[in-house]
């Protein structure tokens, strides 16, 4: 259960955030404004993303190739989706955010796209950006992921398709992937070691057995022993690989802040998404 819609969602989320104490990546930043309506109609769609682009800044590069998106949402309510990347591929990465929203996915999802042409499904799960669930949606774990996955899978092509999730995100895609997730391979960056009311080490064996082959925990020492060590717990109840890194919290991990390239973690999740060795 993740809740019961957007309020809660938000409240839990700011529990959270105490918790944290402070944490870059469990801090609020925006990620309001309007996204525009459903990118169907080709006139809306320019308009949405023009609006999205906008409201992400420099978070999303000025060069990356952007298509703001609605899906509905398996159980119910309207999901606020981006895709980066090229309109086919192969391999799409359907990416889950920090609390605050889709924006911060922007620098990594550019870069996987130069390296390596994978194109990203950007998610905001239910009560945050603009996706709004009644609270029967917003209590499915699969919500916001299967239409994304769907997407990839149906409309851009893909073949391979993996879920990565970075804090909050990173719980949330240890939460859908044990509910069966229809994935290739996932990765929970500084996911929190409970979120809304479960406990992700129990999850450990039914990612175990849950038919996925590929996944990876990644957790810096930065964000505290305990949560480091509940990490490094889960990876091995999932029979996944650990990764330290070295200081940070999730896109922090991801992306270099004045270069804008991927991280030997970044490549490490574009090694994964791309299902090559990391180099």
């Amino acid at each position: 259960m993740r809740g019961r819609g957007g309020a809660v969602r938000r409240a839990t989320a700011t529990t959270t955030l105490v918790a944290c104490l402070g944490l870059a990546g469990c801090s609020p930043a925006t990620d309001g404004g309007a996204a525009g309506p459903d990118a169907s109609a080709p006139s809306a769609s320019v308009d949405a993303t023009t609006a999205l682009r906008e409201r992400c800044l420099s978070a999303i590069p000025d060069d990356a190739e952007l298509e703001a998106l609605t899906l509905p949402g398996r159980t119910g309510g309207e999901v606020e989706a981006a895709r980066i990347g090229p309109a086919t591929s192969d391999t799409v990465a359907v990416l889950l955010p920090q609390i605050s929203g889709l924006c911060g996915w922007g620098r990594w999802a550019a870069a996987a796209a130069g390296q390596a042409g994978i194109t990203s499904l950007l998610v905001n799960p239910c009560g945050y950006g603009e996706s709004t669930c009644p609270d029967d949606a917003d209590a499915d774990p699969l919500n916001e992921v299967a239409p994304a996955v769907a997407r990839a899978r149906d409309e851009l092509g893909a073949s391979r398709v993996v879920l990565l999730g970075t804090s909050m995100g990173g719980s949330l895609t240890v939460m859908a992937v044990a509910a069966g997730a229809d994935v290739d391979a996932w990765a929970d960056v500084s996911g929190p070691p409970a979120w809304e009311g479960t406990d992700l080490a129990d999850l450990g064996p039914r990612l175990a057995a849950g038919g996925v082959p590929d996944g990876l925990v990644v957790m810096a020492p930065s964000d505290g022993d305990a949560i480091f060590a509940a990490a490094r717990d889960l990876a091995r109840a999932a029979g996944v690989p650990f990764v330290a890194g070295r200081s940070g919290h999730g896109w922090e991990l991801l992306v270099d802040p004045v270069e804008g390239t991927a991280t030997r973690i970044g490549r490490r999740l574009v090694a994964l998404a791309a299902d090559t060795d990391a180099g």
